[in-house]
């Protein structure tokens, strides 16, 4: 009797150390042996691959993808360069628009539509143009109404350039292309436009060309606005906007 009533201590006991050995996590068996350090291993290469940065694909950079790409955004003049190192400089550095040659101001002014930079069409036009308005803020609601929102702006080409006169008498005249797709009906249309060009003295805008008048023709290879006025069609290939002032794209 005696003995038996020693030996349920140690029953218990073993029975409690098994129970404590269930509970356990199973790879904590392995907590002393060489099992322990190739399980390890494992895991520590799992976690290295799965940190490991994924390849990128073929065609995709920071300029490219991603908030990178902003910087890197095509020109909307069409010029192949990214916008901020083209008409962005002179929407936004009044020194680049000063020393910028009328061409330069064209497509400034072209994208100036496109990226709805208001305070640049306004800066870029001439005072003796007669589009010009004294009450400004009212001008750039008017221009943001009709900033060709019903239209993606494709492409602004270059005719010809010429220059006349020495000093603050000068006027360049610049002919362009301006391509543009309607945004419902994708149809393609296009208006050429040859635009002078002024100083107003240094005094405004830092001397910089500046819009004063603008003469728009039928582009070539595109209907000639008066003839769809004449037709049944009620869609002009070239929207009105094109001809009012101070809407002109230049």
């Amino acid at each position: 009797m005696t003995r038996a009533m020693n030996h349920v201590p140690r029953l218990a006991t073993a029975a409690l150390i098994v129970l404590l050995m269930m509970a356990r996590p199973s790879h904590a068996f392995l907590a002393h042996g060489r099992e322990t350090t190739a399980v390890r291993s494992r895991l520590s290469l799992q976690a290295k691959k799965k940190a490991k940065p994924k390849p990128k694909k073929k065609g995709m950079n920071a300029s490219s993808s991603g908030f990178g790409g902003a910087a890197a955004a095509p020109c909307p003049c069409g010029s192949g360069l990214g916008y901020a190192k083209c008409c962005g400089k002179l929407h936004k550095d009044p020194k680049a628009f000063a020393s910028a040659t009328a061409e330069q101001v064209v497509r400034a002014r072209y994208s100036a539509y496109a990226k709805r930079e208001v305070d640049f069409i306004v800066g870029s036009t001439h005072p003796l143009n007669k589009g010009f308005m004294s009450d400004i803020e009212h001008w750039k609601e008017q221009i943001r109404i009709n900033c060709y929102d019903n239209f993606i702006l494709n492409s602004c080409e270059i005719v010809e350039e010429e220059y006349e006169g020495e000093g603050d008498s000068q006027t360049a005249k610049v002919k362009f292309v301006a391509k543009m797709t309607q945004v419902d009906s994708r149809e393609k249309s296009a208006f050429m436009e040859t635009s002078t060009f002024e100083r107003a003295g240094k005094h405004i805008a830092n001397g910089a060309w500046l819009y004063k008048e603008g003469v728009i023709e039928t582009a070539p290879g595109f209907p000639d606005a008066q003839e769809d006025e004449e037709s049944d069609d009620d869609d002009s290939a070239v929207p009105e906007a094109h001809t009012a002032e101070p809407e002109t794209v230049a």
